[in-house]
């Protein structure tokens, strides 16, 4: 039996969503020395390791993010985003207005990249973030060469999503910011 099923046997009201400033407290202890985990709904989730595709995406990325927008934004890599009161996920990417500190709440665009995780990109977090009301979320799909786009955040989830596999895409939030989309994904 796996853990995952004996959680699926617990009634609901047995569970206490872990809150964003216990899992902080618990990360500057060092309770999570030597794992990789965020917190995502007040549930710790294991990263997976990155594999070649995922970490060539966050090369390459990082490049294009940081050329396209200069000084106008700050760009987070792989840095903790305080999404909510039981979420501090750590996205591949997210574009923040200059000037937070500590981990930063607000965020123009949030980017995932995903290889391994699309199902949980998709769903999950694509929650979370529209609640938290960032006006776009893309998750770059390198095992489809495609990227889903959301827009239109509300508490329910995003107005609109589409899947974008050719041509220009251009940011809504953040102006300065298009990329040509094959391109992104050639070798």
């Amino acid at each position: 039996m796996s853990d995952a099923s004996v959680l699926r046997d617990l009634p609901a009201e047995v569970f206490r969503p872990l809150q964003r400033v216990e899992f902080q407290a618990m990360v500057e202890r060092g309770m999570f020395d030597g794992t990789h985990v965020e917190l995502v709904g007040g549930v710790l989730v294991e990263m997976s390791p990155q594999g070649p595709p995922h970490v060539w995406m966050i090369v390459r990325l990082t490049k294009l993010l940081v050329s396209a927008l200069g000084d106008d934004y700050d760009v987070g890599v792989q840095t903790p985003l305080a999404v909510d009161d039981i979420s501090l996920p750590e996205p591949d990417f997210s574009v923040l207005t200059r000037g937070q500190s500590g981990y930063p709440e607000q965020a123009a665009l949030v980017i995932e990249v995903s290889a391994s995780s699309l199902a949980f990109d998709l769903g999950v977090k694509a929650r979370r973030y529209a609640a938290a009301g960032y006006p776009e979320y893309w998750v770059v799909d390198v095992t489809s060469s495609c990227i889903h786009v959301h827009r239109a955040p509300s508490a329910n989830g995003w107005g609109r999503v589409e899947v974008v596999r050719d041509g220009t895409l251009q940011a809504t939030a953040v102006r300065q910011l298009s990329l040509e989309v094959p391109a992104l994904f050639a070798t």
